[in-house]
């Protein structure tokens, strides 16, 4: 070993000679101030993750109570599903002994005419597909009287609650459509006698009346030509009869009726069973009436 490596072992055993070491009790009482400290520690952090926004709230001074939430004195409740009572009541639709079928539904596509839409994506008429919040339907059937023969569809209503920009929209696109499609002509296959011919069909529509209910009404009322072959010009088919069909707002709420044409209902019957609905609406719509 050098005399430098030497030298400096020397001075290294002179320094801990001179290092004054705690005693035995002194190390052990400061371990357990330390053990004591970090426990405190993680309590107080424990204690603040659980409880930390109630002691925030408490130290935040406090606002006037008026600060919180305005409401005001006539506020009703706001109204979500869509009652029964909505609907049009058996008695108030001109169909003896009527069998109710019913449904209820969220997020429905709001259906009016489809042939309507067919014809306003033909013109160039954007789609709207307006979703409702809540729905609710039912289809009143006429009784079969020997059992066997189908039930006759007599009368289709279904209410929808609709935000208000969807429900303003909705009539909007309704008017669009009524006077994109006075007449639309359509070529489609018919099976006639087992074979099948394309054929021309005629569709016409007009607004039969609007604003007799409601916030908003209109009675559509459509008019579908018998089908001809364009070769011919026969006619293929009978011609079906006129539709006739109501929707009415009130508030939030949006109904459309659709009678069957055997009932033999005229436009003034029609309002009047259109003024009917928006009473029924009425309790349930947001605002009330």
């Amino acid at each position: 070993m050098r005399d430098d490596d030497l030298a400096f072992v020397e001075r290294v055993h002179r320094d801990l000679r001179d290092v004054t070491w705690p005693e035995p009790e002194e190390i052990r009482a400061t371990a357990r101030r330390r053990r004591r400290r970090t426990a405190s520690l993680a309590a107080v952090a424990v204690l603040v993750a659980v409880t930390g926004p109630a002691y925030y709230m408490k130290d935040r001074p406090e606002s006037p109570p008026t600060a919180a939430m305005r409401v005001p004195v006539d506020a009703g409740p706001v109204r979500a599903e869509i009652p029964l009572d909505s609907l049009l009541a058996v008695t108030e639709v001109p169909v003896k002994n009527a069998v109710q079928l019913g449904d209820a539904g969220l997020g429905e596509v709001v259906r009016l005419d489809p042939t309507l839409q067919r014809c306003g994506d033909d013109r160039g008429v954007p789609a709207v597909p307006a979703y409702s919040r809540y729905s609710r339907s039912q289809t009143l059937l006429s009784p079969t009287r020997d059992g066997r023969a189908p039930a006759r569809v007599e009368l289709s209503q279904d209410v929808y609650r609709l935000d208000p920009l969807v429900s303003a929209r909705l009539f909007t696109h309704l008017r669009a459509l009524l006077d994109a499609c006075p007449e639309w002509h359509v070529v489609e296959n018919v099976v006639a006698a087992g074979e099948t011919t394309p054929n021309e069909s005629r569709h016409a529509w007009e607004t039969a009346a609007s604003s007799f209910a409601g916030d908003e009404s209109v009675l559509v009322r459509h008019v579908p030509f018998a089908p001809r072959g364009p070769a011919s010009g026969r006619t293929l088919q009978r011609s079906s009869p006129v539709a006739m069909t109501v929707v009415v707002r009130v508030g939030d709420l949006v109904t459309v009726l659709v009678p069957d044409p055997g009932l033999g209902l005229g436009d003034a019957d029609l309002e009047a069973l259109g003024r009917t609905a928006a009473r029924r609406l009425c309790p349930a719509a947001n605002p009330a009436c």
